[in-house]
């Protein structure tokens, strides 16, 4: 069991099923709507504790019903949160909306949780040095951020973080953490990547510019780890995605999860695993894998292939 500390962005999820994607000025009819409590950090403390790790989690919310709902939502898994009250902003908003590929666009409104700050952290400093492993996301402020990452390192610990969106370009904050995981998009904005690169040659072009561990995730063509000058591509697991909603929180949570428990080869294609089995479910919160569904797919996964 892994000993985690979680901040993120909490709020209310609606999900829209289209046929396709909206065009500009062109009106969209959903087939059907869900809610749910999401956001990034949100999602990966919930699949940290489904993957059997130990969750602290700190996040900023409105003094309203679904803020309220997002503690409710954690305090019946039983992970350890605190949840700081915005009386001024409401909670935050994502729209999801997938096409009938499983491909989605989201529209964030980031709210109360864009304000979690310096201070906030402070708050809950104790939770970040108990935890062997912190994991961010770029959907906090930047100093609530930079607060975070300077707790961890001053205490030993290990640093996993999700550059998502891509919105801060600080080559310092990405180098101060022991793993960052951005998707192929984010990458090529965070460390100026040609536009016309392949996904075959990013490996050579990134393994003499990169000084910590750098893990790529690239949807369906699988993954990419860069570590001590060397690269190595991971073959996707092959699933039919109806929803691929969540899916890089779930890959996050599952290298958090496992990254200090054996070999980060192993750790990656866990997580390849979680994400896989999310993605042919609808939704985030109910298509979060437990650990031993994990375990269970990767053997007669394997099985399959022989």
């Amino acid at each position: 069991m892994s000993k985690i500390a979680v901040i993120g962005i909490s709020g209310e999820s609606i999900f829209m099923k289209l046929d396709s994607l909206p065009t500009p000025s062109v009106t969209s009819h959903a087939k059907n709507c869900h809610i749910e409590p999401g956001g990034k950090g949100y999602n990966q403390a919930v699949a940290c504790k489904k993957f059997n790790s130990d969750v602290s989690y700190l996040s900023k919310v409105g003094d309203d019903s679904y803020g309220l709902y997002c503690k409710e939502y954690m305090d019946k898994l039983e992970i350890d949160n605190k949840f700081i009250i915005d009386e001024v902003n409401k909670t935050a908003v994502a729209t999801i909306l997938t096409d009938s590929t499983g491909e989605n666009e989201v529209i964030v409104y980031p709210g109360a949780s864009q304000n979690l700050s310096k201070e906030d952290v402070k708050l809950f400093e104790n939770k970040i040095k108990q935890s062997e492993i912190l994991l961010l996301q770029y959907e906090i402020g930047y100093d609530a951020l930079k607060e975070a990452i300077n707790i961890a390192k001053e205490n030993n610990v290990f640093v996993i973080l999700n550059p998502a969106p891509a919105i801060y370009k600080d080559q310092e904050l990405l180098e101060m953490a022991n793993v960052v995981t951005p998707n192929f998009e984010e990458a090529k904005i965070l460390y100026n990547i040609p536009n016309n690169i392949s996904v075959v040659e990013i490996g050579e072009y990134l393994k003499d510019l990169v000084n910590n561990t750098l893990i790529i995730t690239l949807g369906s063509k699988g993954c990419l780890l860069i570590k001590d000058k060397k690269y190595q591509y991971f073959e996707p697991f092959k699933v039919n995605a109806i929803d691929t909603t969540g899916a890089g929180d779930i890959f996050n949570a599952g290298l958090a999860s496992t990254i200090l428990n054996g070999s980060i080869e192993n750790s990656i294609k866990f997580s390849q695993a979680a994400s896989a089995i999310s993605v042919t479910k609808q939704y985030v919160m109910d298509a979060i894998p437990h650990f031993d569904e994990i375990k269970e797919f990767i053997k007669l996964y394997n099985l399959k292939e022989k």
